[in-house]
């Protein structure tokens, strides 16, 4: 017969196991974002800023340099391609092509995965970050020192939202049946966001988070939390606005962007970040940590093919200089749900 003592240790593994199936069962909207420890995934860089992934499985880091160095799972680099001007963001675009933004020489460039480089557009006013929908394929940047919000519609810059503190960071997401922009205003500490409208108008600006001590690169992970780097800190947005503090990690040397691992030998939980340097552009590593959630579809993860916007949004623009690059109307493809 079963002594008092060992019907006690029954009864309490019982409990523990109904509450961890309890939690199992929790949607991970709900569950708290959790970082782990902070390693060094290469070094010896010169001011990493932007990064990014291919889909087959390739980091690509941008540098003060201007060169464009392409990274394995293994962390050693090898040089994709050299384009004019330090570079900031970098952004993967559903072709295959890789968007470099250079802030001071005012320059966007497309790279193609062989290395090859060409204009992409100019006179944006301090193109810092570029992101592309993946609902739409619309390709949008974020020009830092004239404060507007530009859309690249067949080579040509059109100005969608202007008058904004340093706009740096974009992220896309969809919720509630509505597409959004998400925009880091860098100075004041703000996270923005403006709906994408069937017009190819923005919304008007609205005020989605405060109190970050700055903020430069964000991402969105599957559940929906907004992960923002600033300063020396990682910071998370939870979908109920709740700014909560993830890392100060020693090693977070002045992160600028981060990107979620995709493609063979890289992990979907771990993020890559790019250590610009608190002295803007002194940073030599770039660092990762293993997250909670997976990161969430971008265009580049989702197939292959130039994506357009429809060229009746042009009536609505007012184009402000021209790019070199054209892209191909391709037919649209069912997205899978989030």
């Amino acid at each position: 017969m079963p002594t008092p003592a060992r019907l006690s240790r029954v009864a309490t593994l019982a409990a523990a196991l109904v509450v961890l199936v309890a939690l199992s069962a929790v949607p991970a909207a709900a569950r708290p974002p959790v970082a782990g420890p902070v390693e060094v995934f290469a070094g010896d860089l010169a001011g990493p800023e932007g990064l990014a992934f291919t889909r087959d499985g390739r980091l690509i880091v941008g540098s003060t340099t201007g060169d464009l160095l392409s990274f394995g799972p293994d962390g050693v680099g090898e040089l994709l391609a050299t384009v004019q001007g330090p570079l900031a963001g970098i952004t993967v675009l559903a072709d295959g092509r890789i968007l470099a933004t250079s802030v001071p020489n005012d320059r966007i460039w497309a790279v193609t995965p062989d290395g090859e480089s060409t204009l992409f557009a100019e006179g944006i006013g301090g193109p810092n970050f570029v992101v592309q929908s993946i609902r739409s394929g619309r390709v949008f940047v974020s020009g830092s020192t004239s404060g507007n919000i530009v859309e690249i519609i067949d080579g040509e810059p059109f100005v969608l939202a202007s008058g904004l503190n340093f706009p740096n960071g974009l992220a896309t997401w969809e919720t509630g049946g509505q597409s959004w922009l998400y925009v880091a205003l860098t100075l004041p500490g703000h996270i923005i966001r403006m709906r994408l409208l069937s017009d190819g108008s923005l919304g008007e600006p609205e005020l989605y988070a405060e109190g970050l001590p700055i903020a430069d690169g964000i991402a969105f992970d599957r559940a929906g939390n907004l992960l923002v780097v600033g300063g020396g800190m990682l910071l998370a947005v939870t979908p109920s606005r709740e700014v909560v503090e993830l890392s100060e990690d020693p090693l977070l040397n002045w992160p600028s962007n981060l990107a979620f691992g995709q493609g063979p030998g890289f992990d979907t939980r771990d993020v890559y970040l790019a250590n610009f340097g608190n002295a803007f552009g002194n940073g030599t590593d770039v660092v990762r940590f293993r997250y909670s959630n997976p990161g969430a579809p971008l265009a580049s993860t989702l197939g292959s093919g130039s994506l357009c916007t429809p060229s009746s949004f042009l009536a609505h623009r007012a184009p402000i200089g021209r790019g070199s690059i054209r892209c191909t109307p391709s037919i649209p493809r069912r997205l899978p749900r989030r």
